[in-house]
């Protein structure tokens, strides 16, 4: 049996990311490489944004004209970055919800928000619920497409700072995780 020879094929973003180029891949054919998953450090599409500390991640869902066509399925910020702004004598809130988006995807968000100082237990199920609301009302405004961008540029974790911040005083917050649960 005759070996087949692999080639470079090359990867492409989501139409909302604007279809640049992710990478290339080789694969025996083109439909051996649908179906694999792929994790893109943020500053590597967009070189100009300051969060060095992000990860977006892609699956192959098919291909046109010899080109793989990629689809989001969730972004992630490296554990370095969350250790390193969580520091003694602050109080981290965390918050996990599942969102059905205007478009009828449903996204697992997982939100940070870290206090300047020690807060007690009430203040945190304040924040946490605050940054819950921000999430859905995001979610019900938006298309798949918005919802991923205000995750990624800070629009979401701006307006959960700003309205948090009215509690108590607020050094950080970040949408640390998301997961695409359904399309």
């Amino acid at each position: 049996m005759a070996k087949v020879k692999k080639q470079w094929f090359k990867i492409l973003a989501p139409d909302f990311l604007g279809k640049i180029e992710l990478g290339e891949t080789p694969a025996r054919s083109i439909e051996d490489a649908v179906g694999r998953t792929l994790t893109i450090p943020l500053i590597s599409i967009f070189p100009e944004t300051d969060k060095f500390y992000m990860k977006l991640k892609f699956k192959i869902v098919g291909h046109e004209n010899n080109v793989l066509l990629t689809r989001f399925i969730g972004h992630e910020v490296v554990r370095e970055y969350i250790s390193h702004i969580v520091r003694r004598g602050t109080s981290r809130v965390d918050n996990n919800l599942v969102v059905k988006l205007k478009s009828g995807e449903r996204i697992r968000v997982k939100g940070i928000l870290i206090f300047a100082d020690r807060v007690n237990r009430n203040m945190k199920r304040k924040a946490r619920k605050i940054m819950d609301n921000v999430v859905a009302s995001f979610a019900k405004r938006m298309n798949f497409a918005e919802f991923v961008t205000s995750m990624i540029d800070g629009t979401m974790a701006k307006q959960m700072r700003d309205l948090c911040k009215k509690i108590y005083p607020v050094s950080k917050v970040e949408i640390r995780k998301s997961e695409v649960i359904s399309f």
